[in-house]
């Protein structure tokens, strides 16, 4: 059990390791978010109250809630055909058609031969 119970240290370790060195790029980004999302929140108050002032309450919540639910469903369409797009598979290569019998080439006959020969010959020389 000695084997194991190093091999569950070891991995306790590395664990403990990257978990320190994974917790500021973690927290950097969930901040970031969090901010962009308060951004995003005063743009869109911002955009209420100009519209409510050009055009009246209602119009202001219509528009801004359609243009909301429209960039949505965008997003949700981008992310979709992301996600389940068929990975693109080379085209069958043809495979070039095999030359007759007759129609080798005569080097390839000869380094043949002389290859089948040298076996040949050094196979009955390692039996004496």
């Amino acid at each position: 059990m000695g084997i194991v119970d190093d091999i569950v240290h070891s991995i306790c370790r590395s664990v403990r390791k990257d978990a320190r060195r994974l917790l500021l790029p973690t927290v950097l980004a969930l901040a970031g978010g969090l901010t962009g999302a308060a951004g995003v929140a005063f743009l869109t108050a911002w955009a209420y109250i100009t519209l409510s002032l050009a055009v009246g309450q209602a119009w202001a919540s219509l528009l801004i809630g359609l243009g909301l639910i429209i960039l949505a469903a965008v997003l949700l369409v981008i992310a979709r055909n992301r996600f389940t797009k068929k990975t693109l598979t080379d085209p069958p290569v043809s495979q070039p058609a095999a030359p007759a019998t007759g129609e080798t080439d005569f080097a390839s006959q000869i380094a043949f031969t002389a290859a089948f020969v040298l076996a040949r010959y050094l196979g009955e020389r390692n039996r004496d």
